[in-house]
């Protein structure tokens, strides 16, 4: 080093090199380099990508389900399912195109009258159905899913963090054209995003049978379902109960004897797997002759039975048929009964909306 120059400076991250090469100053700087190490994955693990996708399902109002559930029959279409575990959607249910509403444990088909005379109890004489779409109710084992504790947001949550407890190593994969992670447990498949903030893509499972696409509800959304939900039940005030039949348990005689008209009563044995009270429409039907004879006329009228003990019903037929047949040929003549059970009770409907309040 010349006399009298200063020494090299030292700091920046760099150093200052002085040099003397054929006489000449030569001054070099040479520019540090940081270097970061990236984790070879990035982000986050695929468990904890798991813990996102769990919670973020388990804060959702309300998930769309899109595929096949199965239960003692098998469903196709797209549910809503709300945090309290309440459903709702058209679907094709065992080949019949319907629409489904399962709350507070109780199930309510909404279909046409094709469909309902296949299922309805005695439907050869459901005098209540008309030509549209009607709702009726079943009993809850015809479907055989619990929506709470097997499809809503909290249900799907929990499933989502017993795949950890699987020993197979998750696989990459994609879904619907976007890449997922797969993991496989004995008893479920559960597909989700592959990022950081993770959410659960598709769902299935051998208990019940499902095999859906998932898609969580914004608030939004599931503020509409709800709305939805309320509306459907609003209506299940005109619904029947299409898994109950009573019966007649006693005719009482006499009524009949003139051609003013003829009082028919009976005692109604409630169906047997309904909650009383149960209200119950009962329609008298006359016949002459034989029981498939020539209809003399009918009436209804309302009961409700508020124990398991059969009780009395009774209106008076007095058509125009009857008259005539009576004043005429006169003879034998058969009584009939048949049923419209109330599917829901006003203040079942109120209950129900009510329900609604804490989705």
């Amino acid at each position: 080093m010349g006399p009298g120059m200063p020494p090299p400076r030292r700091g920046g991250g760099g150093a200052l090199i002085a040099a003397l090469l054929g006489g000449g100053l030569v001054i070099l700087v040479i520019i540090g380099v940081v270097v970061f190490v990236i984790a070879a994955n990035g982000g986050k693990t695929p468990e904890e990508k798991l813990t996102a996708a769990a919670t973020s399902m388990s804060a959702a109002r309300a998930v769309g389900l899109k595929g096949t559930l199965g239960g003692t029959g098998t469903l196709t279409g797209e549910l809503n399912v709300t945090r309290g575990g309440r459903a709702t959607g058209p679907v094709t249910w065992n080949g019949d195109r319907v629409t489904i509403l399962s709350t507070d444990g109780k199930l309510f088909v909404k279909a046409d009258q094709t469909y309902w005379k296949r299922e309805i109890s005695g439907s050869d004489e459901a005098f209540y159905l008309t030509s549209g779409e009607q709702w009726g109710r079943l009993d809850a084992d015809e479907l055989n899913i619990d929506f709470k504790q097997q499809l809503s947001p909290t249900a799907l949550a929990s499933a989502i963090r017993s795949a950890r407890t699987s020993r197979i190593k998750p696989l990459k994969t994609t879904w619907q054209g976007e890449k997922a992670l797969k993991f496989s447990t004995f008893s479920s498949t559960i597909y989700i995003s592959d990022e950081d903030d993770a959410e659960l893509l598709r769902y299935e499972a051998t208990t019940p049978r499902v095999r859906v696409d998932v898609t969580p509800k914004s608030a939004g959304d599931a503020s509409s379902i709800v709305s939805q939900m309320r509306t459907s039940i609003g209506e299940l005030k005109d619904s029947f109960n299409g898994s109950a039949q009573p019966r007649v348990a006693e005719w009482k005689r006499g009524g009949c004897n003139g051609d003013a008209g003829c009082t028919v009563e009976a005692k109604i044995r409630p169906p047997y797997d309904v909650d009383t009270p149960v209200t119950i429409d009962v329609r008298f039907r006359i016949t002459a002759g034989t029981l498939t004879g020539r209809d003399l006329g009918d009436c209804t009228t309302r009961i409700t039975i508020s124990s398991s003990l059969p009780q009395w019903a009774s209106c008076r037929v007095t058509s125009a048929a009857w008259r005539s047949w009576a004043k005429g040929t006169g003879g034998t003549f058969y009584k009939h009964a048949s049923y419209k059970v109330i599917g829901a009770t006003p203040e079942e409907v109120s209950a129900m909306q009510n329900g609604l309040d804490s989705e």
